[in-house]
């Protein structure tokens, strides 16, 4: 999306519990209440003339001010709203639509034309499910009122616009330089930490070890099971390996598919780029994915204590 959008974000509701919703999505539109105020003050966007009626039918300050930021160019701002699960944002044109029928239950008093209609996607294409956002922006589906500036409308904003945060982002460059520093150590670690390492892994990911490191079935190194999605995997820990190792094992997964649901290589130093067949059920665990999964398993420890 090439489009330039607003800096500035405004929350609306569909109606009470969001019974304008349907005919909103569907139509690409934004649907209003304020039946009370006079169709062709709304229809010319008099807000001197609504200011001047008596408050039980423009509303209190804050109800004039919201209307005021529909009819008075709501072009100005993202207008952003909450449901189905998800967090929807869309732009509109300049100049309302009053509802010839009159306010309904399917259909608002008037309603914006949308310029980019409702999507439940940022800019980058990340899906804004409500259980993915931040506290501070979801609280607002708890608004009573039409509209209002969402509390964290900074966030929202950077949130629609794909826009990384920059403390996360921070946090992550750092994480990312850890993991590099525990993958140093990790490739220190003698082939019998490893396979111990790899072990203790796969137990905190669920998996269950089903025989002795470095056992008797042949090209096996561990046999572990996980209960949860019943299946076995067939995993093999190698210190050093090329891509010749790497596809002999794939051949013997290949024979034993009836007992083993997937493989899972483990070396913390390939020798050259491995890659498993496209659409098989095997991972490649490098000495990246290795450090990774200690430093998020909490296991950074225990490798150093190792060397």
């Amino acid at each position: 999306m090439n489009t330039t959008l607003p800096s500035s974000i405004r929350y609306v509701k569909s109606g009470k519990g969001g019974k304008w919703w349907g005919a909103a999505k569907s139509r690409s539109e934004v649907h209003c209440g304020w039946r009370k105020v006079p169709a062709d003050l709304i229809e010319k966007a008099d807000v001197g003339a609504i200011e001047a009626l008596p408050t039980d039918i423009r509303g209190a300050t804050q109800e004039f001010n919201a209307l005021c930021d529909l009819l008075v160019r709501p072009s100005q701002h993202i207008w952003m709203t909450f449901a189905e699960g998800c967090m929807w944002w869309c732009t509109v044109q300049d100049g309302v639509v009053v509802n010839p029928l009159r306010e309904s239950e399917t259909e608002g008093h008037f309603w914006l034309k949308c310029a980019l209609p409702w999507r439940c996607e940022s800019v980058t294409g990340r899906h804004l499910a409500t259980g993915n956002l931040p506290g501070i922006v979801t609280a607002t589906a708890g608004f009573r009122a039409t509209v209002c500036t969402p509390g964290g409308a900074k966030e929202a904003l950077r949130i629609i616009k794909g826009e990384e945060d920059a403390d996360a982002l921070a946090a992550t460059k750092a994480r990312q330089t850890y993991e590099t520093a525990v993958s140093v150590l990790v490739a220190r670690l003698s082939p019998q930490d490893f396979e111990l390492l790899t072990d203790l892994i796969l137990t905190r990911t669920g998996w269950l070890r089903l025989g002795v490191l470095g056992g008797n079935t042949e090209g096996v190194d561990l046999e572990v099971q996980n209960a949860a999605v019943d299946e076995i995997a067939f995993v093999q820990v190698k210190s050093v390996a090329a891509q010749a190792i790497l596809d002999d094992y794939v051949k013997r997964f290949a024979r034993q598919r009836t007992r083993y649901a997937r493989m899972i290589f483990v070396v913390h130093t390939p020798q050259g780029i491995l890659q498993a067949p496209a659409g098989e059920p095997i991972q490649v665990w490098d000495r990246t994915r290795i450090s990774e999964l200690v430093v998020r398993l909490g296991l950074e420890r225990w490798v150093a204590d190792r060397l």
